[in-house]
């Protein structure tokens, strides 16, 4: 039996969905860090594993995608297109909105497209490395990952995300989806996992001034040149990289291997909420509408805030949602693989357009 061919683990859709529930939540939560107490801390124990999370879990099921001794270009293709869909969607809501930092956005590495393109970048490396001994992978993609943080390239790109969470992917990759559930399924991990996720969400709210500078690096988003300020080096992301992976373990531990009416299913959808919740979430920002939670007063605002963030992200769970994408996928599929490789280098040419020349242009006298 192969591993596509065997029973859903219905844990990983349990889990996903509410992973995406703590994105969503975090992604409203971020524009009032500054503000309220409360969204820092949330912000900072979403951060500290759900992206980690999400890349673990691509690699965990990249081998259930690809074809025998093949590379499925058709997968990397459909996640490049939607990279690039997503970059060209919230930047034109940047622009529309009259915001002056857009040209940034697009030169930069900030958005939440960012997953889409460092998963494809994982798919074709993971192939190219696939004869290396998983060990040995794993120990060069963690030095490689602390290394990144001397790099001066902050987040140009994604390429800091890509190095930084490549530990993860290649974690994910080199293990099989029912070790993992076996493992996660024993008494003693579940209960260390419970204690682990308490404590740890406790020091996030006791102790959030201490662990918050720790947040960029949980991100893969700065360097140490960036973090530098804060006194963060090696070490701690060294202790970024175990704090994740002990919180993925745990939350895994504790999630229930069932299926739930309805629920269930919505995390299958996950990359949908994943696609259309930001361009949603900078449309609420820009029209004033997340400023209005305000206007409830201290505390009731935050709690309508995280009620709304959670409410958003289930109704994009429904498949409503996940049909267009879907759809494209399933379009993808069909096209042959030397289309997909041309279609790919006209994309990656395109972005090379948007990145450099459109900007000249603009900003030219």
């Amino acid at each position: 039996m192969t591993e596509a061919s065997k029973p859903r683990i219905y844990k990983y859709d349990n889990v996903k969905l509410l992973a995406i529930i703590l994105v969503v939540i975090a992604g409203f939560a971020e524009e009032f860090t500054f503000q309220s107490d409360l969204f820092r801390s949330w912000f900072l124990f979403s951060s500290s594993f759900t992206a980690p999370l999400f890349v673990f879990l691509s690699g965990l099921f990249q081998k259930q995608y690809d074809p025998p001794r093949k590379l499925n270009v058709q997968k990397i293709t459909f996640y490049l297109l939607l990279g690039v869909l997503l970059k060209l969607i919230t930047t034109l809501v940047r622009a529309s909105s009259g915001d002056p930092m857009w040209v940034d956005y697009l030169l930069g590495g900030v958005g939440m497209e960012w997953y889409l393109f460092v998963v494809a970048g994982y798919m074709l490396t993971m192939y190219l490395l696939r004869r290396v001994n998983r060990y040995v992978m794993l120990a060069v993609s963690v030095v490689i990952g602390v290394v990144a943080g001397f790099l001066p390239i902050s987040d140009f790109f994604y390429v800091m995300r890509f190095l930084v969470f490549l530990p993860f992917y290649v974690a994910g990759y080199h293990i099989t989806p029912i070790k993992v559930r076996r493992f996660t399924h024993r008494l003693n991990v579940k209960l260390a996992g419970i204690a682990f996720i308490f404590i740890y969400f406790v020091l996030c709210f006791r102790e959030r001034e201490i662990l918050y500078p720790l947040e960029s690096l949980f991100t893969g988003s700065a360097s140490y040149i960036d973090v530098a300020p804060d006194g963060l080096n090696v070490w701690h992301q060294l202790l970024c990289y175990g704090i994740s992976a002990v919180l993925i373990i745990s939350v895994m531990a504790c999630m229930p291997n069932r299926k739930f009416p309805v629920l269930t299913r919505m995390g299958q959808n996950t990359l949908g909420v994943y696609f259309w919740h930001y361009p949603i979430i900078l449309l609420l920002r820009y029209t004033g509408v997340t400023e209005m939670f305000l206007q409830l007063g201290d505390p009731l605002w935050k709690y309508a805030m995280i009620v709304a963030a959670a409410g958003l992200a289930i109704l994009l769970s429904l498949s409503i949602f996940s049909i267009p994408l879907k759809k494209l996928g399933t379009l993808i599929d069909r096209i042959p693989t030397k289309a997909c490789i041309i279609t790919d280098l006209i994309m990656i040419a395109t972005v090379a357009i948007l990145l450099y020349i459109i900007p000249i242009i603009i900003f030219s006298p």
